[in-house]
């Protein structure tokens, strides 16, 4: 049986540059129009992961979902599933993470709803999430991924904590966009590292670190290999702990002269290896990055109908304040 790929990983992103211009009726000027939202939600931020509140097949009530870009199926917590008694279509399945697989259901659902953000007829899993993520202190109801995001742009403003629905491609004037390709349900990037290693990361959105001015990349073990035979001499950083789907692991961490995507180059970020567990046992998998990086844009759009993400703001207000910032260059880092 094939098993469901629920990809938890950590960070970023090369590929080639789209830009769209919006002519107005006299054909006069540059124009950026974007399209109306379907949903404007408040989101809470915690450790660069975003929490959101949806409905369940119309109840009244609302749930709490985490947004999950690295996870191509959306999770219901068991208690949750039961509690709505959702039909099951398979009592057992698998999904696959960076540390493992875990045992999952298999259920239909008539709906999940963000405001009027709406996705029917899905197929989701059901898992116990009583040991996974909190919001202070509170449990989640599910895990909200791909295949409910990819029928939406999403616009994720950092700063503001608001995140906006459309069903239309969004707009691009002069603002630098990150291309992507979807593979196996999961966004991935072009990418070089140290200006000499072409490869591909793919977007996390559910990777927990703690608040850091630094920035971050996870890469697998292969991809590794082949950066130590183009670039020998990089200095051994750390060691970082980390936990995801199937358990915890422990991952040796290198600085890196590096990283570009499309436009937007990061100098000096921070590597993480994955060690071989799980999905990272593949000859082919692939790294990916989180919030971490994207949080520093301020206001992004995940652009899943145009597949791009487009960088709406570059200005970063943390960057301006005064008070002293604790640094943890190799933050504890959980992926979901």
């Amino acid at each position: 049986m094939k098993a469901n790929f629920i990809r938890s990983f950590m960070f970023f992103s090369i590929a080639l540059c789209c830009h769209a211009f919006v002519l107005n009726a006299q054909k006069t000027a540059t124009k950026r129009v974007s399209p109306p939202a379907l949903a404007t939600v408040p989101f809470q931020y915690a450790q660069s992961l975003i929490f959101v509140k949806a409905k369940i097949n119309g109840s009244r009530t609302m749930y709490l979902f985490l947004i999950n870009t690295g996870a191509n199926t959306t999770v219901i917590d068991t208690r949750t599933a039961d509690m709505l008694k959702l039909p099951v279509i398979r009592e057992e399945d698998t999904v696959e993470g960076t540390a493992g697989t875990e045992n999952v259901r298999l259920h239909t659902i008539k709906s999940i709803d963000i405001d009027k953000a709406s996705v029917k007829n899905m197929e989701i899993t059901s898992r116990d999430l009583s040991n996974f993520v909190t919001l202070n202190g509170q449990k989640i109801d599910g895990i909200l991924g791909t295949d409910f995001l990819k029928n939406f742009s999403v616009t994720i403003d950092f700063y503001q904590k608001t995140m906006a629905f459309t069903n239309m491609r969004a707009p691009v004037g002069r603002q630098k966009t990150m291309p992507f390709k979807i593979v196996d349900g999961i966004p991935r990037f072009s990418v070089r590292l140290n200006d000499t290693f072409d490869t591909y990361l793919t977007y996390n959105s559910a990777v927990s670190m703690e608040p850091s001015r630094n920035n971050y990349i996870n890469v697998s073990y292969s991809q590794w290999q082949e950066l130590k035979r183009l670039t020998p001499y990089m200095n051994h950083s750390n060691f970082v702990a980390g936990k995801g789907v199937g358990g915890s692991v422990y991952m040796q961490v290198v600085k890196i002269s590096g990283l570009r995507v499309c436009e937007l180059d990061l100098n000096s970020p921070y590597m993480v290896v994955q060690t071989k567990e799980g999905y990272f046992k593949r000859d082919d998998a692939v790294g990916f990055f989180g919030n971490n990086i994207l949080e520093k844009q301020r206001k992004v759009t995940i652009d899943f109908l145009g597949e791009r993400i487009v960088l709406q703001s570059m200005f970063n207000p943390a960057s301006r304040s005064k008070k002293p910032v604790k640094r943890r260059p190799i933050p504890y880092f959980t992926s979901y």
